[in-house]
């Protein structure tokens, strides 16, 4: 892969809501009440897709064991 091949690291609002299939509404809610990692550069939300990829992973719910 070619560094023009690779993805953006940061991403704006709009390509995180199609990249999560979110709202643009419910991801900005989201952005402001920090309840996902972001930044704001001038007035504009910005997320680092690694840090969006992390948190995805951990959003995943816990599953019991069974003790056997």
């Amino acid at each position: 892969m070619t560094k023009t091949d690779e993805p953006t690291a940061w991403m704006t609002l709009d390509e995180v809501a199609e990249y999560l299939k979110l709202s643009r509404s419910k991801l900005y809610a989201m952005a402001q009440g920090g309840e996902i990692p972001c930044s704001k550069v001038a007035g504009q939300w910005r997320f680092f897709r690694p840090e969006i990829d992390e948190w995805m992973l951990r959003q995943r719910p816990h599953t019991k064991r069974r003790r056997t």
